[in-house]
């Protein structure tokens, strides 16, 4: 059995500059620009540090292999200087909290440039390094002035509690940036998704109506009307070419569903009216009630939601009694609620979450592909809000849509 290789000074140094690279501000230079409220926040902090240690200069630095980088500076302007000539290299190296109360007396910077008057004229010096989560030293913030001093115990706290402060802002950046990239990589997967679903339907279409048309034509064939099991076959294959037609606009609804919605003021017993007509027959002997409302939403997403929502009620219905369906609308402080209950036989609490993932079916032998509630859990994620599903009074579902206001739940 072999030992691992230890670590050397060079795989530190390595695994540092991974980490400061990580922020993504001094890959190269010139300095990648921080943002406004980036520059406004960091520069604060050397402000502080500056007024609770009692001197006129504070800066704060990012290191990296070859130079230091100082991201805001408060009684002087910030600059780019080699590392070579870096004070807070030596706190970096030291990996704790530095104080020299008297650099010229000091003989770790006697000849550095910022000591000697090249550079400036730096007598005080203190630092805190900047320590990632990972515990990698990315830079420092330091204090200095022209003149000799020291700083007691409070002060000693208060920078390092500083420095603290300055990578949880570095981290919230870092972060923040890796959420826009994940949010810009979702939308592009989400049109690649679309686009493929609707090339995937086409491709599946074409073949699928022909074997549809030539079905029916062999329904009217007087041959096969006169001839019960080839009838019975034929409308056995009309009836899955029907059933697979139905499935692909499911999957292509469901890839389409949850883009960046458009909103406006939506009429809902206008849309319930239209999702009627669309269910024709199947919803024929429903009684279906909606009360007088509107919500902001985009009306095309809108109405699949309530296409899949009132027809699940349709379907799976209580066939003991006749389906009923309410949908209402409350305005709520944060936007709107939607709900859609019906009087089924309901869905057991351990499993309302399952059917809210693709594909997922809780009875088998009724027709349907499981991509109903996920399709509507899209769409209502694309609007900010949230959707859960609760029993109703008296026996049955209710799913109940919460919308914010338009805005409010966007970034």
């Amino acid at each position: 059995m072999t030992s691992a290789s230890p670590v050397t000074a060079a795989d530190r140094e390595r695994d540092r500059i991974a980490a400061l690279r990580e922020y993504g501000i001094v890959a190269r230079l010139p300095v990648q620009r921080l943002s406004p409220v980036d520059e406004a926040t960091l520069a604060g902090f050397t402000e502080l540090a500056a007024h609770v240690c009692g001197v006129s200069r504070a800066v704060l630095n990012l290191i990296d292999d070859q130079h230091q980088f100082q991201l805001a500076a408060f009684g002087c302007e910030p600059l780019v200087s080699a590392r070579a000539d870096s004070m807070c290299e030596v706190t970096l190296r030291l990996g704790e909290q530095l104080v020299v109360p008297d650099t010229r007396q000091d003989e770790r910077f006697t000849s550095n440039r910022w000591v000697t008057g090249e550079l400036g004229q730096v007598r005080f010096y203190a630092a805190s390094p900047l320590r990632a989560p990972g515990g990698h030293l990315v830079g420092t913030i330091c204090v200095f002035d022209p003149e000799p001093r020291t700083l007691n115990a409070e002060q000693r706290t208060a920078l390092q509690t500083l420095a603290v402060g300055v990578v949880d802002v570095l981290e919230l950046r870092r972060r923040s940036d890796q959420l826009r990239q994940t949010v810009a990589e979702l939308a592009r997967s989400h049109r690649q998704l679309a686009a493929f679903a609707g090339q995937l339907s086409h491709n599946l279409k074409t073949p699928l109506t022909a074997s549809l048309g030539f079905g029916e034509l062999l329904q009217d064939h007087p041959a096969v009307r006169q001839d019960p099991a080839a009838l019975e076959y034929a409308n056995r294959s009309v009836s899955a070419s029907q059933r697979m037609m139905s499935a692909i606009d499911q999957l292509l609804s469901y890839a389409s569903m949850g883009g960046t919605p458009q909103h406006e003021a939506v009429r809902v017993p206008e849309l319930v009216e239209e999702v009627l007509v669309d269910l024709g027959p199947a919803a024929a002997d429903a009684e279906v009630r909606c009360d007088q409302a509107e919500v902001v939403a985009d009306p095309v997403q809108l109405r699949v939601l309530l296409l899949n929502l009132i027809e699940n009620a349709v379907t799976y219905r209580n066939p003991d009694v006749r389906c009923e369906v309410a949908v209402t609308v409350a305005a709520t402080s944060w936007g709107s609620e939607l709900r859609v209950a019906d009087n089924g036989p309901g869905i057991p609490a351990e499993q309302r979450p399952a059917v809210l993932r693709p594909l997922v079916r809780l009875e088998s032998e009724t027709a349907g592909t499981g991509l109903g509630l996920a399709t509507c859990e899209r769409i209502v994620a694309a609007h900010g809000g949230t959707l859960s599903i609760t029993d109703t009074a008296g026996g049955g579902t209710t799913v109940c849509v919460r919308l914010p206001r338009a805005g409010a739940g966007q970034s």
